[in-house]
């Protein structure tokens, strides 16, 4: 079985080429909201509150992708509807104030509570409140269980974030070590810092901080792994030793990539250019394995794992 195979388009059908269409919407303006909200709140409260999971981002792209994959069936089933224009309104309404809530006054009222609960919840239901007015309310209820399900999981993913920052300084260690035994095979010029997680080949350098630990990388892959599972589970039987096989082997997959993604990076800053390492391979290489690693599971090993029931 191959659960992508069940994928068929057909845009004769005005149903499905609406539900795309809708898709597609929300996915650009999810995009343009995460990426420009931070410029909009300087020019109108003279702050910016910069993302600082930036995962967050990535995951719904392909947590949206399984929906549709998974559902597919129910999905096409869906006859061509128009949108209620005052419904419509109503919710983009909610999800622009809800967007633009003042998030420093906050901070400032509750200066003990983690700051990516009071920048994220609200995203979190912005997001939902735009998903409504593009999608519509009957749409939402039909598949209530299943976008439920989303909304539960980000925040689970979210909560365990900063439960899990606690100790990415030790992870840090190791790839500390790793990259020990690797870059001295490119070159001759390194020297490591464990003491400051620094890590210096010829005259570029970089510290190993949290966003390069891994821990998000390994969180991640563990939040998509499950929420699969959490899908599968509903039509299908999952063969638990498999499954767990699958997901120590991908967690494993996970951190050695992220080791060779430092390694690239300092590689390429080293050797190449100093602000293409930061700005590029920085910010997208880690998604891009995470986002490879993913699909490759779901084209090959989670049809190992399930049987219909």
């Amino acid at each position: 079985m191959k659960i992508i195979k069940k994928l068929k388009f057909d845009l004769q059908d005005k149903g499905l080429l609406m539900f795309w269409l809708r898709l597609l919407l929300f996915f650009v303006l999810f995009m343009i909201i995460f990426t420009k909200l931070p410029d909009v709140t300087k020019s109108l409260y003279g702050y910016r509150v910069d993302n600082y999971q930036p995962y967050f981002f990535y995951l719904m792209y392909p947590i949206v992708i399984l929906f549709v994959i998974l559902r597919w069936k129910k999905i096409k089933a869906i006859p061509y509807y128009g949108n209620d224009f005052f419904q419509s309104i109503l919710f983009l309404t909610l999800a622009v104030l809800t967007f633009l809530l003042p998030l420093k006054d906050l901070f400032l009222t509750f200066p003990d509570f983690p700051h990516q609960f009071i920048y994220y919840f609200p995203l979190m239901i912005g997001y939902s409140f735009l998903f409504i007015a593009i999608f519509g309310f009957n749409f939402v209820k039909k598949f209530s269980s299943e976008l439920f399900l989303i909304v539960y999981l980000f925040a689970l993913y979210l909560v365990s974030q900063v439960l899990i920052e606690t100790y990415w300084m030790y992870f840090s260690k190791v790839i500390l070590y790793a990259l020990g035994l690797i870059l001295p095979l490119i070159s001759k010029s390194v020297s490591i810092v464990p003491a400051e997680l620094l890590v210096k080949m010829e005259n570029f350098s970089v510290n190993v901080g949290a966003p390069c630990s891994g821990i998000y990388s390994l969180t991640t892959f563990l939040f998509l792994f499950i929420a699969s599972i959490l899908f599968l589970k509903q039509k299908m039987k999952i063969y638990i030793i498999r499954a767990a096989v699958a997901l120590i082997a991908g967690l494993v997959l996970v951190f050695i990539l992220n080791i060779i993604r430092i390694a690239i990076i300092i590689s390429v800053g080293a050797f190449y250019s100093a602000e293409l390492a930061i700005n590029l391979f920085h910010e997208y290489l880690s998604a891009i394995f995470l986002l490879g690693l993913f699909i490759l599971y779901l084209y090959f090993i989670f049809p190992l794992i399930v049987k219909k029931k």
